[in-house]
């Protein structure tokens, strides 16, 4: 009986359950600052800069890379609070962009060469099967994806999050 006890007590010792929320906190934040950096990347490459809606994008990430890095750098109830809003409005912005950019690729799909004589017979799930995977239309959905997925990432960071608590 002491064996198992003791055994039990073994494999226990040194898991300090606050510690490993800590760590996956830190994990998480890491994962959705990358994220963001991805995706920093991805609109960088895309030159997504050529008017006032593609600025909106900067801007979501912007305001989610300077939250992840106070959170990062001061865990305050402030800086929770301000990542999480950062989350948030990261994954309504990605949401606006999915749609936006579904949209215009829909809107292209009868101008395509390769689809304009079959759009119109085409169900609806192959149209949008066709706009979401990029055979029609211009506008990605990577980046506004990968904004959403920091955010949520970033959210997830700092949820229940209580000061002292890690």
């Amino acid at each position: 009986m002491t064996s198992t006890t003791s055994a039990a007590g073994a494999a226990g010792a040194g898991h300090d359950p606050a510690r490993l929320v800590s760590t996956y906190r830190s994990v998480l934040t890491w994962l959705g600052l990358g994220t963001a950096l991805g995706a920093v990347a991805e609109l960088a490459m895309l030159r997504h800069w050529q008017g006032p809606g593609q600025i909106v994008p900067w801007a979501l990430l912007a305001v989610l890379l300077a939250a992840a890095v106070a959170w990062l750098v001061r865990r305050r109830t402030w800086t929770a609070r301000a990542a999480r809003a950062a989350g948030a409005l990261a994954v309504l912005g990605s949401g606006y962009g999915l749609y936006e950019h579904l949209k215009g690729n829909l809107a292209d799909g009868a101008l395509d060469p390769r689809y304009a004589e079959v759009w119109a017979s085409m169900s609806a799930p192959a149209r949008w099967w066709a706009a979401g995977t990029g055979a029609v239309g211009e506008s990605p959905l990577l980046a506004p994806g990968m904004i959403g997925l920091a955010g949520a990432l970033l959210w997830l960071a700092t949820l229940r999050w209580r000061r002292g608590a890690g």
